[in-house]
């Protein structure tokens, strides 16, 4: 059987790294990324890879990308703090794992691999995006699919269409593949908000903000109301010079997450929803009017084009039945998204590329093409690593942001 042709919906980390993986296979594919440029917003910010999400990333690159991203990395600062929001003592306080759920479930001891990595969202997209010129295509928001003789084929907001072997859904929590290949199910509302904050390191942040806060990963906690997580994003000064100019310089910066429930967040979900970059960071200003001196700085001095409100969702932890099929499946946010607070979810879509990607290098190596065993496969495989993930963040939420579980929450339309 000739080798198929995947076609990829979405262009983040998932949809990317096996993007990169079939390409280091020799296995066609296309990239549809509704965005129309790769800077036509903002791509997030720090994101930690280790344990299995690494093993999985070097499974996905070759050996030159993989020598990239490890130069591209932010310098991983060992510790943690906990401060009292309002008069900035030293406070007891239960933080999320190093390395996510996924640490433990490492299966490998590859020399080449380390522990764990802090990677930039935007640097890493840049990456990823390294050498797949004529196979990403910007611009596309997908519609819906439609199963064909041959295979399947994609439609797009523009009027076009393309066909494939294979359609991957990896278009995030809103995902419009999960929608018509799943439509019974649904993600959950959590009850929890959070402002995601960019702080440029400057001279002035440094001289004015907490220098505990500065040192490491820091959890500030006021009572049982709002939490800030942060943690200093530093990066080696000569990323464009070790890569030949392939990867960019960024400014190193203070990353963090302002978190509540949505009463004490804003006046309405609604109105929290739609708040701008800089109303965003506004609410942050103004939620933590009354916190202790030393930690306004960081307020004061972020980059409000870089706050960005986001509610808390969940899949449920419960495994869906797969529709046996040999053309459709999802991975990443699209099927299993989580809460932010176990550090799993990056990981989690690089596990499900990189098994992926194995089971269709298999198949291809046999002759066989992508067959309704080959999903199946993968669908078991990936919920083993999704479901304790989903779990994990659920605990997480739990010890930050008083999350009470999943009895109770409401199901969302996206």
């Amino acid at each position: 059987m000739c080798s198929p042709h995947v076609l990829i919906i979405g262009g983040g980390i998932g949809g990317l790294s096996l993007a990169q993986g079939l390409r280091k296979h020799n296995i066609p594919f296309t990239v549809f990324e509704r965005d129309a440029t790769p800077i036509s917003r903002a791509q997030g910010y720090r994101v930690r890879v280790s344990g299995s999400g690494a093993e999985a990333l070097y499974d996905c690159l070759d050996d030159e990308h993989w020598d990239l991203f490890g130069k591209s990395c932010a310098a991983m600062q060992l510790g943690m703090s906990g401060l009292n929001a309002l008069d900035g003592s030293k406070a007891q306080v239960e933080g999320p794992s190093r390395g996510g759920s996924l640490h433990h479930m490492a299966k490998n001891n590859n020399p080449k691999i380390k522990p764990p990595y802090t990677v930039d969202r935007t640097m890493f997209r840049a990456l990823l995006l390294l050498d797949q010129e004529g196979n990403v295509k910007f611009g596309k928001s997908f519609t819906h699919y439609e199963l064909t003789p041959n295979g399947v084929k994609a439609s797009f907001a523009d009027g076009t269409n393309s066909e494939g072997t294979l359609l991957v859904g990896a278009d995030g929590v809103a995902s419009l593949v999960r929608k018509q290949f799943l439509p019974n199910i649904r993600y959950v509302d959590t009850g929890l908000r959070s402002v995601y904050g960019k702080t440029p390191i400057t001279p002035e942040l440094e001289t004015t903000f907490n220098l505990e806060a500065t040192k490491h990963m820091t959890i500030i906690k006021e009572k049982d109301r709002f939490l800030l997580f942060l943690e200093p994003v530093r990066f080696p000064s000569t990323i464009p010079e070790v890569t030949n100019n392939k990867l960019p310089q960024m400014q190193d910066y203070v990353y963090w997450v302002f978190g509540g429930n949505t009463e004490d967040m804003a006046s309405s979900d609604e109105e929290f929803r739609r708040l701008s970059g800089k109303e965003a960071a506004e609410l942050t200003k103004r939620l933590a009017a009354n916190w202790h001196q030393s930690f306004k700085p960081l307020f004061e001095l972020q980059n409000d084009k870089q706050a960005a409100p986001l509610r808390l969702l969940s899949a449920k932890p419960e495994k869906p039945a797969f529709p046996t099929n040999s053309k459709v499946t999802l991975l990443g946010d699209a099927v299993h998204g989580m809460m932010p607070a176990g550090g799993s979810g990056a990981n989690v879509a690089l596990a499900d590329a990189a098994l992926l990607l194995k089971l269709l290098v298999e198949a291809v190596g046999k002759g066989e093409g992508v067959s309704e065993e080959v999903l199946t496969k993968f669908w078991d495989g990936m919920w083993e690593i999704a479901l304790p993930a989903i779990e994990g963040s659920a605990i997480g939420g739990a010890k930050l942001f008083g999350f009470k579980g999943f009895e109770g929450t409401k199901e969302v339309d996206l």
